[in-house]
């Protein structure tokens, strides 16, 4: 039999926790963290937001979320699988791999392990 895989869930929806993700990888061994930001609630919010600031349309929580954990991540071996593009997976694939950037040297060291693609 094989290994279980232990999924840990942050999101399932706009408004959740911003400290979920943190509680999720502090909280016990998990090798995947996913969340969900596609809920109806969510869409509107991101689409309203789009109409009003161009390149709006992502959850921006999500980019908060993973500063704070993505070294953590990398470390462990987790991965993150998320819909937190929403309107603008492009936009938000590039937020990500700029916090990575902004981390420094332990995730640029680890680069070969992070892969940030929207779809």
């Amino acid at each position: 039999m094989a290994d279980p895989i232990r999924i840990a869930n942050c999101s399932g929806f706009f408004g959740d926790r911003l400290s979920a993700a943190k509680e999720m990888v502090e909280g016990g061994r998990i090798d995947v963290l996913t969340g969900d930001w596609l809920a109806e609630l969510t869409m509107l919010i991101l689409a309203r937001t789009r109409v009003k600031h161009p390149g709006g349309g992502y959850a921006r929580t999500f980019v908060t979320q993973m500063e704070q954990v993505m070294g953590t991540c990398l470390d462990r071996g987790i991965k993150v699988v998320s819909n937190a593009g929403g309107l603008d997976p492009d936009g938000c694939a590039e937020a990500v791999a700029r916090a990575a950037q902004n981390l420094g040297p332990m995730c640029q060291s680890n680069r070969s392990k992070t892969a940030v693609t929207p779809g």
